[in-house]
């Protein structure tokens, strides 16, 4: 079986945070988001895939490379002119000659993909769209199905009057071939937009089916926190040292160095070669390969990307620290996000800002 992962977008909303990583890349809980889907459609039978790339497509291709690590084949596609979602998989319709899967790369979804085709293939209509219930639809796709689950109508972005429903399309389909032909091969052409609303007006059946597993949006810097604090309650385990006062799921790398003092309030990840000193404390955080935590320095409900430094008494709030900053002595950080390689001065607030 067959798979597309499309992995071609920017981050927009993460910047800078992706100015030198591409959103798919983004750390969850340890792990590129992009691993959480491959892994998935490995695991659940789908063992070739092609996936697209764009944005920082080296960058991306060294990480993931050819599949051996995961028991698959992968192969890329690079779009030097971004061609819409359904485009992308336009492009590769030569790899296509049986039902297949499209995935989002830059979305967490550890989910149950056979599932999915196998309610695909007993429905028997021409496109089975994933569905996840969301709080807010005015930030998604809304989807309207009938009692047999299948599609009505569509909605993007729709504002509060307009949101007749709370399932959301979570950019994850199973296709037949057929739909090929209704994307044009020289314009920008999405699923979403363009693609399924043409397939209902022309009549062609397509089913939606809530998903089984754990999905959710990474586009915010919030986001990609709520995403790791999930992946660690799942996966994550108390932790009991002497010394050390912790509560919580914690996943803790067997090279991090605690000292004597140490508080750790989970969900809490900490990553490779990490340092936290007497008296630091990281609650409900991510901290990542090499950090350091100096003493008496918090971290709370934040992310703290490879190789950045908090020093002593410092604060983190709320925010995402990117890679190799420093953040001096009695700093203040609050809702904040700070690029890569940057210098918070001893003493300094920053609050609701972007520095990069």
């Amino acid at each position: 079986m067959k798979a597309i992962v499309l992995a071609g977008g920017e981050g927009t909303r993460l910047k800078p945070l992706t100015y030198k990583r591409p959103k798919p890349l983004m750390p969850v809980a340890g792990r590129p988001c992009i691993d959480y889907v491959i892994r998935s459609l490995v695991s659940s039978g789908f063992q070739e895939i092609i996936t697209t790339t764009a944005y920082l497509s080296d960058t991306l291709i060294k990480s993931i490379g050819d599949g051996v690590g995961y028991n698959a084949s992968i192969l890329y596609s690079f779009e030097a002119n971004p061609a819409g979602t359904a485009g992308a998989v336009r492009r590769v319709a030569n790899f296509i000659d049986d039902t297949f899967v499209v995935a989002m790369g830059d979305i967490l979804a550890d989910v149950d993909f056979r599932a999915l085709y196998d309610f695909h293939k007993r429905k028997g209509g021409v496109v089975t769209i994933a569905l996840t219930e969301v709080e807010d639809p005015s930030q998604f796709g809304i989807v309207g199905i009938d009692a047999r689950g299948r599609i009505q109508k569509f909605k993007e972005k729709p504002s509060k009057e307009e949101a007749f429903s709370r399932l959301a399309n979570a950019g994850i389909y199973v296709c037949e071939p057929d739909i090929l032909d209704f994307i044009p091969p020289d314009e920008k052409f999405d699923f979403s937009k363009d693609l399924f609303p043409k397939l209902l007006s022309k009549g062609l059946v397509m089913y939606g089916q809530k998903l089984e597993g754990v999905w959710m949006d990474i586009g915010r810097p919030h986001d990609l926190w709520k995403a790791s604090m999930e992946v660690v309650r799942r996966e994550g385990r108390p932790l009991h040292r002497a010394g050390i006062t912790s509560e919580g799921p914690v996943i803790l790398d067997s090279s991090v160095q605690l000292e004597e003092g140490v508080t750790l309030m989970g969900p809490c990840y900490v990553g490779p070669s990490a340092i936290l000193r007497r008296g630091s404390v990281a609650d409900n955080a991510c901290l990542y390969e090499a950090t350091r935590l100096e003493g008496r320095a918090v971290v709370r409900k934040s992310i703290v990307l490879e190789g950045s430094v908090v020093e002593s008494g410092a604060e983190i709030v709320d925010s995402v620290v990117s890679q190799n900053c420093v953040i001096e002595e009695g700093a203040h950080i609050s809702g904040s996000i700070i690029g890569d390689d940057v210098t918070v001065r001893a003493g300094s607030r920053l609050e609701n800002a972007t520095v990069s």
